[in-house]
Formats: structure tokens, sequence, C-alpha cells
């Protein structure tokens, strides 16, 4: 997934962006720790301190990073956004436009003539002094600077190093420089609607009250607070990815070979010039098991026409653990969810509500789970994970680790006295954290 760049996606950002590669930035020995993207076995060798075990590589987190001294091989790895010489300046980066003495010191990674030059002309990327969230490429100003963690991947716009980071997947980086900025990863056959991650709606402006009717813009139908920050984002489905959300490979998307429905669907991952990651296309024929759907109730600008058959004679659209509505891969009977253990599934919705997790990386499909994912479990999305434990993913896969827990439950898990949900969502009689969706 390390900057595999190419001519759409450089150009899908901002027409400046005139060439893709780059290198890490750092002193002429190089940092002492592995930069992000680079193969690593364990913690310590990387300088974000984490070693993604999905893929082997150093990987940055948002919201983490390393104090002042530590080591590092760009800004994003350090507090501060300045790192100098391989290590994190204590001293906060230089915003746009002010004067500086070399690259390393500035936000966005470039010293020209003396002053830091802007890696975004239309807004300030992560690090910089701000007033408020509108002028933040990320859409958060925290304590008086851009914040590169509203959600639990970087924004589009903002700064980057490897594609991993970005909530659309791909990261776009001028020849020569340091840092890139995030883009979403260009789709012919997909709809314009925003992937799993990006802020949507209020987002980082939300402060409590309703949400978005039928999930605003994102692709998910789902806009919801992010735990952490209490920013709205659009959140990772559950299980298969339906049409629009990012995807590494075929198998990744509702309606592909092998899983639900794929041999009348036949919904592919599409990439553009050799991406990496792509989007997952609106295939043909009926909406496949995992597709967005409309209730028989409300209708909420989705398809009635699910391969198990037509929402409005039949009931083959139930709400997944999110609340967002699925098509089923067959009627379901949800008296004794525990029934469904073992079977093969598009998404929790199959499951009644029960974790539908991946098996084989997701290439082999989904089958429903007895119970929540503890920590160090196989996870689609948060939801399938026990109260407090987040499922870290890739942008575009659909398998994830559930990680350590916090102090607080997120959407669509379960919530009691001890494990309250975050951000002051209700806890509703069935005792999941949740909010009506349409």
């Amino acid at each position: 997934m390390i900057r595999a760049l190419h001519g759409l996606a450089c150009l899908a950002l901002v027409a400046w962006l005139t060439a893709c590669g780059g290198k890490n930035s750092g002193g002429d020995d190089g940092p002492t720790c592995g930069a992000t993207g680079i193969a690593c076995t364990a913690d310590t060798d990387c300088c974000t301190g984490n070693c993604d075990d999905l893929v082997g590589l150093c990987a940055r987190v948002p919201g983490t990073c390393g104090a002042a001294d530590s080591a590092c091989a760009s800004g994003p790895d350090c507090c501060s956004f300045s790192c100098v010489g391989n290590r994190c300046s204590g001293d906060q980066c230089t915003s746009d436009n002010a004067a500086c003495g070399g690259d390393g010191e500035c936000c966005s990674g470039i010293c020209s003539g003396g002053t830091c030059a802007p890696l975004n002309p239309a807004c300030k990327t992560s690090g910089n002094a701000c007033g408020g969230n509108a002028e933040c490429c990320s859409g958060l100003c925290k304590g008086g600077l851009c914040n590169n963690a509203p959600s639990y991947c970087v924004q589009t716009g903002d700064t980057c190093t490897t594609d991993a980071e970005c909530c659309g997947g791909m990261c776009a980086i001028t020849q020569g420089q340091a840092l890139g900025l995030c883009i979403v990863a260009p789709s012919s056959g997909a709809t314009d609607c925003a992937p799993a991650g990006e802020l949507c709606d209020a987002g980082a402006d939300y402060t409590g009250g309703a949400l978005p009717t039928c999930g605003g813009s994102c692709c998910s139908r789902a806009c919801f607070p992010y735990g952490p920050s209490g920013a709205l984002i659009c959140q990772p489905p559950s299980g298969c990815r339906p049409t629009g959300e990012l995807c590494t490979q075929d198998s990744d998307c509702c309606g592909s070979a092998g899983l639900p429905d794929g041999n009348r669907s036949n919904v592919t991952c599409e990439k553009v010039a050799g991406n990496p990651v792509g989007r997952c296309n609106n295939g043909n024929a009926c909406s496949p098991a995992g597709a967005i759907c409309r209730l028989q109730s409300i209708q909420c600008n989705a398809n009635a026409d699910c391969c198990a058959g037509n929402v409005l004679q039949n009931d083959t659209c139930h709400q997944d653990s999110l609340g967002i509505p699925r098509c089923l891969e067959a009627a379901v009977d949800c008296t004794d969810p525990q029934a469904t253990v073992g079977h093969t599934c598009a998404t929790s919705a199959d499951c009644c509500g029960l974790p539908c997790v991946p098996v084989g990386g997701g290439a082999e499909g989904f089958v429903c789970g007895s119970a929540c994912v503890p920590t160090g479990g196989t996870c689609s999305t948060t939801a399938d994970c026990c109260s407090g434990s987040p499922c870290v993913l890739q942008p575009g896969s659909t398998q994830g680790t559930c990680g350590d827990p916090g102090t607080c439950s997120d959407y669509g898990q379960a919530c009691d006295a001890t494990h309250p949900c975050c951000n002051g969502v209700p806890c509703d009689a069935n005792g999941t954290c949740t909010q009506v969706i349409l």
C-alpha cells in the first residue's frame, strides 16, 4: 500500500500536484526508526510506535504522536508536526507563509526561499495555527492548531505520507516532497458518496441533536459521532462493503463473486490506472445481500429490489448493528439470533445483530459470530467488537482487529452503567448504543 500513486489519482485533488512519488524526510543518515510504510515486525521498529499486524508495515494512528526528542521520519510522526534531523522538535511546526530555516520546521514540510510554503493552498493542513474548524483541511481546530484526529483516518486534503493513512485510500505526493495530501481513490463505476472515516454533515462542529436524514452524504448511510472526538464521521458498515465504499479486492464488495448473490450482481472493486485501492461499483441486476436498501415503512433514496425479493412485498431489508438498512441474503427469523451462528452472511443484518466476521481475510466470505469480538479478534466494524474496543481497519479492507478497549462504548456496541455510550449517545432498551438512522 506504499505510495502506489498514479496519473488520475494525483490529478483528482488539485491541478498543481504535478507528479507522484517522493521520499521520507530526515537527516543525512536517515531515521533510526522505521518510517511509516516500512516493513516491521514489532512496534519498536517504527517511528510511530505502531507496527500494523495486518500488513506488517509501520503505520500512523491519527491522535498518537511522538514527544519532543523522539525519533521521527517526518513531521506527522511528532506531536509538534516538526521533525528536524530525525528528532521531534519541542517547538510547534512553523505555519504556512511564516519564516523558516529548513523543510522539517514547516507544518507543510516545505521551506522555500526562507518561507513555509502551503502544502494545500485551499485549507490549512494539520499542525498549522487556526481560528476555527472551517480553516483546517481536517475540519478540526483544537487548541488553536489544526488537528489530524477528528476520525480514525486522515481527511481528504490533509497531510499524509502513505496511502494507508487516508480515509480516501490514497496519498498524492509531489515529486521531491516529503509529505503529500490525502485524496479519494477515483473510480468511474462508483457513486459520489463519502467513504467511511470522512467527516459528514456538521463534522467536528456537531454538538448533539438530530443526525442527518438517511445518513447524509455517506456511502454507508451512517453519519454518527466518532467516539474519541465526537465529530460526525461516515461509519464503516458491517460485513461486505456497499456501492461507493473503498475496496482493495473484489471480495470486499457486496455482491462480488463468491459472496451471496455474486452470481447475479457481478459487483467488482473498480480501480483506475492500477491504483491499489478502488471503490465498489454498482454491478448489475438486483441489489445483492449487503447492499443499502429501503425499509418497508420508510423511503430513504435506496433501491427496493433486493435479490432476495422486493422489499415492498418481502421482508428482505433489515437494519444491521449500526442501524444501516441492508439487503438480506434470505429472509431470516430473528426469534433466536444464536440460530444464525456459523451461517454465511453479508452483514450483521443476516445474523440478527450478531457480528458478521470475515473469514480468510474476507476472501472466503463472512460468517455469523456468536458474541461480540474480544480484543485481538477479527472484525469488519467497531460494532462487532466488545464494549469500548475499536475495530482497527486499513482503508478499503473488510478485515480489521479489535483494539484495546477505551472508557466508553461506540455505536452499535453493548452499553450499561459500567460501559456508557461515548458522547452522550443513548443506550437503548436493548442495551445498545444507537440512534435512529432515518
